[in-house]
Formats: C-alpha cells, structure tokens, sequence
C-alpha cells in the first residue's frame, strides 16, 4: 500500500513538474536577459561615474583622492591629509547623480610638525630630503629639481606627510629650488613656510640679484628665516675711500651689511658732517673683519686730514693720497704713518706736504752738534740728508728739525744740494749750510788747511744745477800764528800759514820770480788769524831776504825777523832801513845779520860762467822808464859782485839794452844810465871801479821780436862781459 502510494506520489510529481517546466525555462531566459542587460549597460555607467567623480575633487581642490566604481558603488581611495578633507570628499561623492554606495577606503597620512624639506645642491647633483604632502605634489617638486639637466637623488627620502602650511606646498619648494639653482653649491630648507638659504654665491651679479629677490616679496605663505649666501671671494679684497670736500665716496668690497654699517658711523665719527656715498658691495676674502675695521678706523683718521684724499686698502696693505693743507695736518699724518694698524703695513704714502716759499733748509755745525732746519722735498730725500749728516758728522749729534714741503726744487736736485754741503760742513769745525733752492751759501771755519783747500776747491765745481757762495767760509784760526822762509844754497823752504790763496799766490810769485830759479819745497797751508799788514811784511822781507846768501824770514804773530849772512857790505844797514820803512806797526822788526864767508878766487873764464849762469836765472829790472834798480833784483847784483870780487884781475864790461818802444834817443839814454846804475852799485859793492865800465845801445841789438810783451821783456836787459884784463 505504501508502495502503491510512492508510486501514484511519483506520478503526480512528474506530472506536475512536466506542467512548469516551461514557465521555468522563461524566467532563465528572463534572467540571462537581465544579466546580459546589465553586463552590458555598467562600463558606461562606471566611466561616467569615474569622469564626474574626478572633476568634482578637482574642483573642490582635493585632488589626493581618487574614487573607484564598480557599477553605481564607489570605492574612495587615497592618503588624507585631515579627517575634515576625508569628509569633504566622501560627501562630495554620496552627492553624486547616480551614486548609491559610498565606501571609504582612504587612509590618514601620519602629522609632521614642523613640516620641513630640505635639498642640497653640489655641482649638478641636488640630494632632497623632507616630507611632501602629496604624490603630486612629490611629482612637481622631482621634475622641478631635474629641470636644466640637474641630477637628484634622496627621492626615497621624501616621505607623504600631514603638517604642510596651508596653500600649495610644493609651489613653495619649487620657488626655493629656482633660488637654489643659481648657487654653484648650497641647501635649501623649508620648516613649515619658513625658508633658509646658504651657500655662495657665484659672482657678485647674482648674489646682488639673489639678495634682492629673496628680500622683496615671497610667495604667499613663505617666509625668509635665514639668508646666508655668501658672496664671491674679492682677491684682491679692495676698499676705498675718497673725500671731496664733504662728501666721502666708497667704493670696493665689505665683508657684511653690519661691517657697512659699522664703516659708516666709523667715518662719521672721524670726520663729523661728512656725507657719505656708499657704493660698497658685500665680498668675501677680507682680513679678519675686527682688523679690517680697524684699517677702516685708520683711514678715517687720514682723511680727517686730508680735505682731497684717497685712502685704499687691498687686502693687508694700506695707500694714502692727497695734499697735506697744513704743516700740523701733514705732522698728524706722519704720526698716523707709524701707527698702522695691527697686520697691516703702508705699502704708498704719497701726501703731498703743505707748499713752503720760500723754499730754505740750512744745518748748523757745531762742535758737538748739527741742526737741521727748515724744509724736505720728499721723506726719501730727508732720510737721504740725515744718513749723509750722520756719516759726515762722526761723533757729532744730528738733530732733525725740518719738515716735508712741496714747492721746492726736485727731490734729486735738492739731495744733490744737500749733500754738497754736508760734505763742506763735515770739514769744518763750526759753520752753517744756508740753502734757498739750490743756492747753497756756506760760512764757518775749515777744521784745518787741508779741510779749508777741499772747501774752496768744491765750491769751484759744485754739482749741476747748483750754486755755491762760500766768501764767509774762514781758513781754520791759527794762533800763534807763524810763517817763515828759509833760504840754504839753492834751496827755499815755506812753511807756516798763509791768510788765503791770494797771499799764498803773490808769496809763490816773489818766490819764483826774485830767488833766481831756486827749489821751493812749500809745506806752508792756509791758516786765519794772521795778524793785520801780514802780506806786505812778508813780501818786503822776501825782498830782502834776496840779498842774503843764505838765511830765513819768520813772522810769528806780529813779529818780522830776517838773519842770515849779508853778501854786500853795505846790505846790513840798507835792509834794516828799507824794512822799518815798508813794515808798519802793530808789527815789531828784529834783523841778524851776518857777513858771508869770503870764496876762493876763480879765474876769468869762472868768473865770466858764473855771472853768465846768474844772468841766466834772474833779470836785473829797473822801475819804470828809470834807471832806479828795483829792490827785488838788488840780490842778484849783489850776488854778481860777490863772483867779481874773486876775479880781481878781470875787466868787467856793463852794457844796457831797451825795447824797441819810444823815442830811440830816450832808449839810447836810458839803456846807457841803466848800464852806468849797475856799473855803480858794483863799485860800491866792492868790486874796482877801474875793472868796470858802461855803454848803452839802447834797442840797437835786439835778441827777440818786439811784438810781443816777452819779446820786449827779452830786448829789456843788462848784459855783462868779463874778460881778461888787456896787458
């Protein structure tokens, strides 16, 4: 039964499944239709979808997000900066026409506060380092600083982060990249919108114009924190200063905007008033910026003095210029000169002292000191005169009174000057170099002879382009004061001093003229003080000194003394006369005389050479158109009657010659008077009357043409022929 009703069960069921089977197989037609439909109307829908999502969070400025749609679902996706921008675009996207499920599958990036980057450049190459708030916003700043063919490294370092100032951070890092690519090297810091900037600068250009791009207006939200860019090394590191007046003009290199400042009111300070036109830039390479100002101190102080003047510093060396306007103004500066500031030396002090006119220096020797006064050209030329001084003045102070001046002779000229008269003056024991220009006029007393002959023969050759004037220069004084003369045979010795050079010359003319040929051995020198009347005492003792056959004339102060050995009988008493009435007072006269030791007879023929020798080195001369003989030959004809005297059986014949000028009778008269004067003074000098006889041939018998004066001078003579007397 149970069977029975399985099977009418089983029956029923197929019938009844045969019975649906149809509306079965129309509703999997229905669905695969609806499926169909679907699978091919959801690409479109999703692409719509995609396109509207995009430009809603483009223009709601949310561009980290992204939406994914699968069908009328979206999915949001992406790193949020803030849980109020995750709100923002989820209902932006729930807003959406056509969108029914919003699921969010966002994350929030991690806070970083500061928010910072940093980027370092060194050469081509820029290392970045810091957080970035966005994949977009790491995309623009990599094509930023590979932008002009720089290499970048560190973009694994850049870490997604929240914290970023508001705005468009990566705007900023851009507009600090730009600035970073003009240094050759350097770092680039952002902390929040504060950025920093170091490195150098390539040239002055660009550190001009980086400076002033990063101190005028930024970017909004940025912010300068730190400029410390440097500026290019200066070398050399040159600083000027140049005043007009008023007005002082910088130019050249500081190492800081604060060592501006500091040069500015340095400058005032040294020279109140003073308008200051500064066109400075910042340098580096200057010395330690302590020791450069003080150099910059220094300079303020030279210009205080200088109303025109330059004073420049390149690196450690210092150059003054200008015109000193006065002489305490030009001293100051000196003084400056030798106070230069710590490391740092004058290397050109070219100030030109105050004008002097007149233009005068002069020195004053003195036994233990010598002044120096008035006025240098140059400080080269001084030095060169002090150096000269002291060398010239051994063991004698130099003191330097003279200052520098301008409106003298050229240095070279001057220094030429100066020392022609130290050189005088270091010969003397005391006296004075007056100096106007180049005329040099020296007085004082020589230190001796010797010193007094150097003088005077310099000044006869001073240097070119000088003059000297040297009449107050005095011999060196001599006290006692001595000169002598003293004849032996053939042989004269001078010795003592002589006033000066004309004395000297006119004792040397009687010397060789009157002592018949005689060597003179002169070891006399020039000595003052001799005592008044000395030149025509000792020439009228010079004139009687002839007539003695040896002796010696001395003066010592204002005593004349002649001795010596008379050859004329009469010549004792004759020289004595002659020399009271020539020798005045204040000079006192002493005479010694002596007669000479009578010689040996000779025979004729002796007797006629020895006269002829004498005649040949002396001239009996008379005074003028007379038959008067002059005192000056008297010694020769008393040295002829000596040699008459030792041939007593001789004959003696006198014959008397004249020029041939005048009246030829008168020449006659007078050439026989000259013959008869000789032939008288003879006798009287003890040779025989009755050897001796006279003629005169007037200019009968010229020996030389008388067209000339030593023509005539030979024609003007008195001849003697000793001959054997007739049996």
């Amino acid at each position: 039964m149970e069977d029975e009703d399985r099977r009418t069960a089983g029956m029923g069921a197929k019938r009844t499944v045969g019975r649906l089977w149809p509306l079965i197989a129309g509703l999997l037609a229905l669905a695969l239709l609806v499926v169909f439909t679907l699978a091919t109307a959801r690409e479109p829908i999703e692409a719509d979808l995609d396109a509207a999502a995009r430009d809603i969070l483009a223009r709601t400025g949310e561009s980290w997000a992204s939406a994914r749609f699968e069908g009328r679902d979206a999915t949001m996706e992406g790193e949020a900066l803030a849980e109020e921008a995750r709100a923002k675009v989820r209902a932006s996207l729930e807003g959406m026409f056509g969108v029914r499920v919003v699921r969010d599958a966002t994350t929030l990036l991690p806070e970083r506060r500061p928010f910072t980057f940093s980027a370092v450049k060194d050469g081509r190459t820029i290392a970045l380092d810091g957080y970035v708030p966005s994949a977009d916003a790491l995309a623009r700043i990599i094509a930023a600083a590979r932008s002009g063919g720089d290499q970048v490294t560190g973009q694994d370092r850049l870490v997604r982060a929240r914290g970023a100032p508001p705005g468009d951070f990566a705007a900023l890092v851009i507009y600090g990249l730009a600035q970073l690519k003009k240094l050759p090297t350097g770092r680039l810091t952002l902390a929040d919108g504060a950025m920093g900037l170091e490195g150098r600068a390539r040239d002055l250009a660009g550190f001009d114009e980086l400076a002033q791009t990063l101190h005028g207006p930024l970017p909004s939200g940025m912010v300068l924190a730190r400029f410390a860019v440097r500026p290019p090394v200066a070398a050399p590191f040159l600083w000027s200063a140049v005043r007009d007046g008023t007005v002082l003009r910088l130019s050249g290199y500081v190492p800081s905007a604060q060592a501006r400042s500091d040069v500015a009111a340095a400058l005032s300070a040294a020279v109140p008033g003073i308008g200051i036109k500064d066109d400075t830039r910042l340098a580096d390479g200057a010395p330690a910026t302590e020791l450069w100002m003080r150099a910059v101190r220094f300079a303020g102080s030279a210009l205080a003095q200088l109303p025109e003047g330059r004073v420049t510093l390149s690196d450690t060396t210092i150059a003054v210029e200008g015109a000193a306007p006065s002489f305490t103004a030009f001293d100051i500066l000196l003084t400056l000169r030798r106070q230069t500031p710590e490391g740092f030396q004058i290397v050109r002090f070219a100030v030109e002292p105050p004008r002097a006119s007149p233009f005068t220096w002069q020195i004053e020797r003195g036994a233990e000191q010598a002044r120096l006064t008035g006025f240098a050209p140059s400080e080269d030329a001084r030095r060169l005169l002090l150096d000269a001084a002291r060398s010239g003045f051994q063991g004698v102070q130099v003191v330097d009174e003279m200052q520098l001046a301008s409106g003298g002779p050229p240095p070279e000229l001057w220094a030429s000057a100066a020392s022609f008269a130290v050189s005088q003056l270091s010969r003397m024991r005391t006296g004075t170099a007056h100096v106007l220009g180049t005329q040099v006029i020296l007085e004082g007393e020589a230190s001796d002879s010797a010193g007094y002959l150097l003088v005077m023969q310099a000044v006869r050759t001073p240097p070119a382009g000088v003059t000297v004037d040297a009449a107050e220069v005095r011999p060196p004084t001599i006290s006692p004061y001595v000169f002598s003369v003293r004849r032996e045979a053939d042989e004269l010795t001078v010795s003592g001093f002589y006033p000066d050079a004309e004395v000297h010359a006119a004792i040397r003319s009687a010397l060789e003229r009157d002592f018949l040929r005689a060597k003179v051995n002169d070891v006399s020198a020039v000595g003052g003080g001799a005592p008044a009347g000395f030149q025509v005492a000792v020439l009228a003792g010079l004139a009687e000194l002839t007539r003695l056959g040896s002796g010696e004339l001395s003066v010592t102060d204002g005593q004349l003394r002649l001795t010596g050995t008379v050859l004329n009988p009469n010549a004792a008493t004759e020289i004595e006369a002659e020399l009271r009435r020539v020798v005045r007072p204040a000079f006192s006269l002493e005479t010694i005389f002596q007669p000479a030791v009578n010689l040996p007879p000779v025979n004729t023929m002796e007797c006629g050479r020895l006269t002829g020798d004498l005649l040949s080195r002396g001239v009996i001369r008379f005074a003028t158109a007379s038959a008067q003989i002059d005192r000056q030959s008297r010694g020769l004809v008393d040295r002829i009657a000596q040699v008459l005297r030792r041939c007593p059986d001789a004959v003696v014949r006198v014959t008397g010659h004249t020029d041939g000028m005048g009246d030829p009778e008168f020449n006659l008269r007078l050439s026989e008077a000259r013959a008869n004067a000789v032939v008288a003074y003879l006798s009287a000098a003890g040779v025989a009357s009755d050897r001796l006889s006279a003629a005169g041939f007037g200019s009968g018998q010229p020996v030389a043409p008388n067209d000339t004066e030593a023509g005539k001078a030979l024609n003007r003579r008195i001849e003697i022929e000793v001959k054997e007397r007739a049996p």
